[in-house]
């Protein structure tokens, strides 16, 4: 079904001055594997044309995109140090013999994965670039055009800005983009400890992983604004009330599957610091700035009412305008003591847990225009961690949530007839 068509490594167009050479990560950083965050787009055939030139056209603009980002053309000399010797991103060019529709709207997301270079979405590799390309070809004359970057140096939000970027260069080689890297800067390795030997993502064994599955569920903007109604809370944002009901079916899932008896659980979502750092950061800072909040642990059914679970989602996130988000980061604390216990991360909290992360306030995801149009879709590689919910703004102006489950708790889950009232399951 796929076929390469070439490998090229991409060096950056002009060299990186010496006074550049070591980019130091960051507390956060080092926590972190050397994962890949993987996106990928899908341009229909009306809006491509010429294989051969698009192809030399992308190289040469991310050619000029790894100037400026330098860091992710390095090579990882340790868990807390890249080196900025223009080792270059790799750029692969494939033909997928099947149309664009099929893979890009196919319910297994494994189809969904031919997009991305093989085995890297999400996973470790030490002998490949920080930053992986592949450029898709379908018979119909679409493309899809997937990114892999580590994310060691930054999160979803600077993976964002370095595509925003690359696509801009794309459009316009004029373009000066201005990315600040942040790297130790803010959060610092441990006083005393110095830098962490190795990260805590990624290298502790966690059996909930097992069999995991992911499905994607679509809540259009009108069936948004009918659960906002439905949960009548004032000024309910459509995070909060997708993340309420998503969370919700997910716990009843996993009581379902535990012969009806409710397992205590939470809920933690993933919070960009990026505009709640003072002083206050430049716009296109670089780097894992982020922390969590975390909802009450939940011990009954009773409790997991979406009103009441919007009102306590809303006052554990009001609560990070009160603390100190580099002193007092609760992402880092966690993180910390996992790795010196060497258990995985919120094991005290002796609950299950459920992590969101959203990414709905991005609208280039839906707007990434490299010269021949917006994409038609926008999505992330299946992921490997249970009990994990992604969302995504759609172009249709709803969102778009990337639900992963054991397969057991998915069966029920998928099947849930609150969560059916208000989203269509993929391919249905």
């Amino acid at each position: 079904m796929l076929s390469a068509i070439s490998k090229k490594i991409i060096k950056p167009f002009t060299p990186t001055p010496s006074t550049q050479r070591w980019h130091k990560l960051s507390l956060l950083d080092q926590t972190i594997s050397h994962s890949y965050i993987p996106f990928v787009f899908f341009y229909p055939p009306n809006q491509v044309n010429g294989s051969k030139q698009l192809s030399n056209l992308l190289a040469n603009s991310l050619s000029k995109t790894l100037s400026c980002y330098y860091p992710w053309a390095g090579t990882l000399k340790d868990n807390a140090t890249i080196e900025c010797d223009d080792n270059g991103a790799e750029f692969l060019e494939v033909q997928i013999n099947s149309t664009m529709d099929k893979v890009a709207n196919h319910p297994d997301p494994n189809v969904k994965d031919l997009t991305f270079p093989k085995g890297l979405a999400w996973g470790n590799s030490m002998d490949r670039p920080l930053t992986v390309a592949q450029l898709s070809h379908f018979d119909c004359g679409g493309i899809a055009l997937s990114v892999c970057l580590t994310h060691k140096i930054g999160d979803a939000c600077a993976a964002l800005y370095f595509l925003r970027d690359w696509a801009a260069l794309t459009r316009n080689t004029n373009t000066s983009p201005s990315p600040y890297f942040v790297g130790d800067t803010i959060f610092s390795s441990p006083m005393g400890d110095g830098p962490l030997v190795h990260p805590v993502t990624g290298t502790i064994a966690d059996s909930t992983n097992d069999h995991c599955v992911q499905k994607r569920f679509h809540f259009s903007s009108t069936k948004i604004s009918a659960l906002k109604s439905s949960i009548a809370v004032q000024n309910a944002t459509s995070s909060e009330v997708v993340n309420a009901l998503l969370y919700k079916c997910a716990a009843f899932s996993t009581a379902a599957v535990n012969s009806g008896s409710f397992k205590r659980s939470q809920l933690i979502q993933l919070f960009d610091l990026r505009t709640s750092i003072s002083p206050q950061l430049p716009p296109n800072s670089i780097g894992n700035l982020l922390t969590i909040f975390s909802s009450p642990i939940y011990h009954n059914e009773e409790e997991l009412k979406l009103p009441k679970l919007v009102t306590d989602f809303r006052k554990s996130k009001n609560s990070l305008s009160t603390r100190n988000n580099v002193e007092e980061n609760e992402l880092a604390t966690e993180m910390l003591d996992a790795y010196r216990t060497g258990k995985a991360p919120y094991h005290k909290r002796k609950c299950d847990v459920y992590v969101s992360s959203s990414i709905c306030k991005f609208p280039i995801i839906q707007d990434l225009d490299f010269g021949f149009g917006k994409p038609i879709r926008a999505s992330l590689a299946k992921g490997t961690y249970n009990k994990e919910v992604w969302l995504m703004r759609t172009s249709d102006g709803g969102i778009e949530a990337l639900v992963h489950l054991n397969e057991e708790e998915m069966c029920v889950f998928e099947q849930d007839e609150h969560l059916l009232e208000f989203a269509t399951p993929s391919a249905r």
